[in-house]
């Protein structure tokens, strides 16, 4: 079974199909047996060895354990995320939910998932393409927000910060028709954020773009969103002159990037932060420069020898 501590990474994408697949078999067949008992239930209350009092409990007992069998099986679909938020392989998590997606696996979040791990390999058009085929979910689903969130990284990276303000307002849309109470709007305000940082980040606000970043470094829990934040960040150093803090943001991304486009991006950085070799055109002066004094050295001392 999947669980917090399952380890992705040296598992082919293959592998993890085939053991999602096994598990939520696991999961059917303890649905199935539930299903068996609750006959055997009202069979023993038919035949009068089982009191009616004594039925019903056990009846709500094996409704309850239907139901925490549902959440396992939901949980292990949810489990494989790790794989891109955990460790930052966006090429594997790809292929995961593409087979879930063809297999007709939730199919709509499974699509909704690999324009997600598009995004994060730098496919930014394919990502958003993929994301026209996908039916928008339900205002009060977790995932509502995870597909403007695609939507939004996407069209940062196409340079189109008009469309990012559009989506923006999409979002307050959909929280304003959420109750005052609803679990589901803190994730619509951390959407919120992030979209802020991209554009104040865009309009040269670097200082108010730095307080939102480092707050969202602080609330992040994922390797994957510590990277998002950091390269934001290393990017405001080097354009501010802050090679230093701007490098060492880079060498962490390198570290634990993964398959994620940001390694690209914290190479590049970091190509800006570090100064410059001398062109091969002015390295040879030096030697030129060394022989030269000795031939001067020569001329001055010829007089000396007459």
């Amino acid at each position: 079974m999947f669980t917090k501590k399952t380890n992705f990474k040296p598992m082919k994408a293959d592998a993890i199909v085939a053991a999602y697949r096994k598990n939520v078999l696991v999961f059917w067949i303890l649905h199935a047996l539930t299903v068996v008992v609750l006959i055997g239930i009202a069979v023993a209350v038919l035949t009068q060895k089982m009191t009616l009092i004594n039925a019903a409990f056990s009846a709500v007992f094996m409704v309850i354990l239907n139901y925490l069998f549902y959440i396992g099986r939901t949980y292990q679909y949810h489990m494989l995320s790790q794989v891109l938020n955990q460790c930052c392989d966006p090429v594997k998590s790809e292929k995961v939910f593409r087979a879930l997606y063809e297999s007709k696996i939730k199919k709509n979040i499974s699509l909704l998932n690999v324009a997600r791990a598009q995004y994060y390999q730098g496919k930014f058009q394919q990502a958003l393409d993929t994301l026209q085929n996908v039916t928008r979910p339900k205002a009060d689903s977790i995932d509502v927000f995870v597909y403007y969130n695609v939507m939004a990284y996407c069209y940062e990276g196409l340079g189109q910060m008009d469309m990012v303000i559009d989506v923006r307002e999409r979002v307050k849309k959909v929280m304003n028709g959420m109750k005052e109470n609803a679990p589901n709007l803190r994730n619509g305000q951390q959407l919120l954020t992030l979209i802020d940082g991209v554009l104040t980040f865009h309009e040269g606000s670097y200082s108010r773009s730095r307080e939102i970043y480092e707050e969202l470094f602080e609330s992040s829990t994922f390797p994957l969103s510590r990277m998002t934040v950091l390269c934001k960040l290393a990017k405001m150093e080097q354009v501010t002159g802050s090679t230093r803090s701007a490098i060492d943001h880079c060498e962490y991304v390198l570290d634990a990037g993964g398959t994620t486009f940001y390694v690209k991006e914290a190479r590049e950085i970091m190509a800006l932060c570090r100064p410059k070799k001398k062109s091969a055109q002015e390295t040879p002066e030096q030697p030129e420069t060394a022989q030269q004094e000795e031939t001067d050295d020569g001329a001055q001392s010829d007089p000396a020898e007459n």
